[in-house]
């Protein structure tokens, strides 16, 4: 018996050509969607990261491993660094019971950024001293984080310190809203980083908990991407995300809008 002659006829080139052009357009009408959920993706992810160092930091007060604590953070040309550093109550009050310290004399410099000396028992903080104990020094934790950047430059370029029950809160440099007393800013800024934004598009306001309106962005298409980690004195720290507003001009073309006395956050 002859067998049956099978038809494998393939796709010609006329099809093949359709289905690309398909498929290119599906991933281009995607591509944006996917891009803006992706950078949403990585900016929440390290904004948990911060949120929990902070919380980290503060809870070592509440234990008494510290009596007082700084959150420092610096931002280099491809990195957001966040580290935590001690101060023993042992420490504190011998500070405090020293009428010429510098802790006395001059509060807003409680939150010292200097760098430590890890050869050196002379130190502001104990947990950058060389006779510290292990379990002390554990204690304290160092982030690093490639994908996002802040609105400040610079090693060691800001900080916020607590202690517990709220007694001593202070800034430094750009996280001091207050120079001359060390009060500091409630929040961080954490966006997205690019080539193009090495420092996130926005300032500080003019309020230790004011706000203001990111930068537009480049494209009316795009969205801005930007969260924060706000804490207070009394250790409280909570995450929020800016909330994008654009409307229509007379060709239904999308205007980006945002008030500067009251843009739009989210609280996670």
């Amino acid at each position: 018996m002859l067998g049956q002659v099978k038809n494998n006829k393939g796709f010609n080139l006329l099809e093949l050509v359709v289905v690309i052009a398909i498929v290119g357009f599906i991933s281009a009408v995607s591509y944006p969607s996917f891009s803006s959920w992706n950078k949403e993706r990585k900016i929440r992810a390290a904004v948990k990261e911060v949120a929990a160092l902070v919380r980290n930091a503060i809870v070592q007060t509440e234990r008494g491993t510290f009596a007082y604590v700084q959150v420092l953070f610096s931002n280099t040309a491809d990195t957001l660094i966040i580290e935590s550093r001690g101060m023993t109550m042992a420490s504190l009050v011998t500070k405090m019971n020293d009428g010429a310290d510098a802790w006395n004399t001059a509060p807003s410099e409680r939150c010292d950024t200097a760098e430590g000396n890890s050869s050196s028992d002379d130190n502001y903080w104990d947990t950058d001293n060389l006779s510290t104990s292990n379990e002390i020094k554990n204690a304290v934790y160092t982030i690093e984080l490639k994908d996002v950047t802040t609105n400040f430059f610079g090693e060691r370029a800001a900080a916020v310190c607590f202690a517990k029950n709220g007694k001593f809160y202070e800034g430094s440099d750009a996280l001091a809203f207050d120079p001359t007393t060390g009060v500091p800013y409630n929040f961080i800024n954490i966006c997205r980083r690019s080539n193009i934004t090495p420092i996130c598009g926005i300032g500080f306001p003019a309020a230790v908990e004011g706000d203001l309106c990111p930068d537009a962005p480049a494209r009316l298409d795009d969205e801005v991407a930007l969260s924060r980690v706000h804490w207070n004195r009394f250790g409280n720290v909570v995450t929020s995300r800016y909330v994008n507003e654009f409307d229509r001009d007379g060709s239904g073309d999308k205007i980006w809008q945002c008030d500067n006395g009251a843009p739009k956050y989210k609280y996670d």
